[in-house]
């Protein structure tokens, strides 16, 4: 996913991949069913965030839970038993 951080004006962007474990088959294959709404549900959770906060590795644990948190609103309790970024660069 690629995105630009808010405050940025378009001149900086992130650009990540999000592994998520789910907590059950159904949430796995509503995830991969809703594909487009989970992408939306996490690009509307980062997207308000600023450069200073994406950059800031002690915020990172928090940006994941709540994405997870997120996600999990959206999805069901549980839906998502661990998030991952394996690629999460900001420019």
């Amino acid at each position: 996913l690629v995105l630009n951080p808010a405050g940025s004006g378009g001149s900086r962007f992130l650009l990540l991949s999000v592994a998520i474990e789910a907590g059950s088959s159904k949430a796995n294959d509503d995830f991969t069913a809703r594909d487009a709404e989970l992408r939306d549900i996490i690009l509307t959770s980062l997207g308000g965030k600023t450069v200073d906060e994406l950059v800031d590795m002690t915020a990172r644990e928090r940006i994941k839970v709540e994405v997870q948190g997120a996600v999990n609103a959206r999805f069901g309790k549980n839906a998502v038993k661990r998030l991952y970024f394996p690629q999460f660069v900001v420019q």
